[in-house]
């Protein structure tokens, strides 16, 4: 049996039914509707009708994203933030020692050469005691009254990759559009063969994407702070 033959006998079904009479005439106006001829809506106003209900969707979802930031934080979670990964694990470090000094004594313009990229440096930190740099990646360090703060700035599709390995739910920054890594978690490299090389333990960092690089800030437990210095390298 077709679709339209069951159709067919569905209504033939409706108007002989016997229904109690109710107050306000539902059962007849169901009946009356059963009744009418079915619609019959053309191929191309299925697919306008299907895509409107898409677009509505994808609205809802993209309003959700906006106004949710905790949402944005969970994904996080198990997408790459620029070139940083970020995996969730069981246990982490209690403890981090002060971030490394930068090793180089490289000026801004040699870290650029050597980079392929023009560095950026935090208005808030002024210029950078220390500068290193490879391939696609700077290093800087400061001394502060905090201890030791570090920035690194990398292209975001470093190779290899920086995988975080923290315990804690990231706390997402709308500001800056980042991360704040609250707790001490494992730094791991993810080389070009696919092995991960262990550096060590970093302390609290912030992680952050603009223009093509990745920025991650460590050294200073506090987030109002490091979100300060991270606003005045962007603006």
């Amino acid at each position: 049996m077709t679709d339209e033959q069951l159709a067919d006998e569905l209504r033939a079904l409706g108007r002989t039914a016997a229904v109690p009479p109710v107050a306000d005439g539902l059962a007849t106006a169901v009946l009356e509707r059963i009744a009418e001829p079915p619609v019959r809506r053309t191929f191309a106003e299925v697919v306008r009708s299907r895509w409107r209900a898409l677009l509505a969707l994808l609205a809802v979802l993209l309003a959700g994203a906006l106004i949710a930031p905790p949402v944005r934080a969970a994904v996080a979670e198990w997408l790459n933030i620029g070139g940083v990964q970020a995996q969730p694990v069981g246990t982490g470090p209690t403890s981090a020692p002060e971030p490394p000094v930068a090793a180089g004594e490289l000026t801004l313009q040699q870290a650029a050469d050597r980079a392929g990229f023009v560095p950026i440096v935090p208005k808030a930190l002024g210029t950078p005691a220390k500068v290193d740099a490879s391939k696609g990646m700077v290093a800087m360090s400061w001394q502060t009254a905090d201890g030791v703060v570090r920035l690194e700035q990398f292209k975001a599709q470093l190779s290899p990759m920086y995988i975080k390995k923290y315990y804690r739910e990231l706390e997402f920054v709308q500001v800056v559009n980042g991360y704040w890594f609250s707790t001490p978690h494992e730094l791991v490299l993810d080389d070009e063969a696919g092995n991960e090389v262990r550096v060590r333990v970093a302390g609290p960092t912030l992680v952050w994407v603009y223009e093509g690089l990745t920025f991650r800030l460590e050294g200073l437990r506090d987030k109002t702070r490091a979100t300060a210095i991270a606003v005045s390298a962007v603006r």
